[in-house]
């Protein structure tokens, strides 16, 4: 049976509407944020708060984290649901060190350095003996050039597609951001609720969980044992 295009089109409107969420409240007892987090299969924790006012009007910073267990090489997050023109977030052990990498893909190749999106790393993030957990205010994380040259920016009032993608190889100089790797293991897709990730508490959780010196340039960073 053949549809004409405007029947289908509203039929996925309709079925965009009606998407569930993958992802649920989770309050970090470390840094007091809320946040709107999803798990994996693989055991990898995805984790957003976002301003109270967060649409799709304008630019907007956002708080993430992500926790992965120790085994795991990689792990990387896809803020437009896939792997190429859109912002990701790459996140490693070093020894006792969390390093983090800013990358955008261009093709289906290694990831580049992007330098569209700036990290402020807080609070809550460092290595245990099973996790690793990176907790970071990112600009640029949420909006973004397209291939066409056009500004595309996360709807916060609205639910996102993201991706993800990790491999259990570590990547090829792990105190380096700017290491090579191979390809995944995995990849998949999740539905993030953006309208509840939404606080008015976003300003202060980020003054109340950033260090007096961060690791914005150097992009690793070392702390104490946690608690996820």
């Amino acid at each position: 049976m053949k549809w004409s295009s405007s029947l289908a089109g509203l039929m996925s409107l309709v079925a965009l509407a009606s998407a569930q969420s993958d992802s649920e409240t989770f309050v970090d007892e470390e840094t007091g944020i809320t946040f709107q987090s999803t798990t994996n299969s693989e055991g990898i924790s995805y984790r957003l708060a976002l301003p109270a006012d967060a649409s799709a009007d304008a630019p907007y910073d956002v708080i993430l984290q992500v926790v992965v267990p120790v085994e795991i090489g990689w792990a990387g997050w896809a803020w437009g649901g896939s792997m190429t023109y859109n912002p990701l977030t790459l996140v490693w052990a070093d020894g006792e060190n969390v390093v983090y990498s800013s990358r955008q893909a261009l093709g289906y190749y290694t990831p580049g350095i992007y330098e569209g999106a700036s990290y402020t790393v807080l609070k809550g993030t460092g290595v245990n003996d099973t996790h690793i957990k990176f907790t970071a205010l990112c600009s640029g994380c949420a909006s973004w050039e397209d291939f066409d040259g056009n500004v595309a920016t996360l709807d916060g009032a609205g639910q996102a597609n993201f991706a993800y993608a990790f491999s259990s190889t570590p990547v090829e100089e792990p105190s380096n951001s700017e290491s090579g790797f191979g390809i995944h293991d995995t990849v998949g897709h999740w539905t993030h609720d953006l309208a509840a990730a939404r606080s008015d508490d976003f300003s202060t959780w980020v003054s109340a969980n950033t260090p007096g010196s961060n690791s914005t340039v150097r992009r690793t960073h070392r702390s104490l044992r946690f608690g996820y």
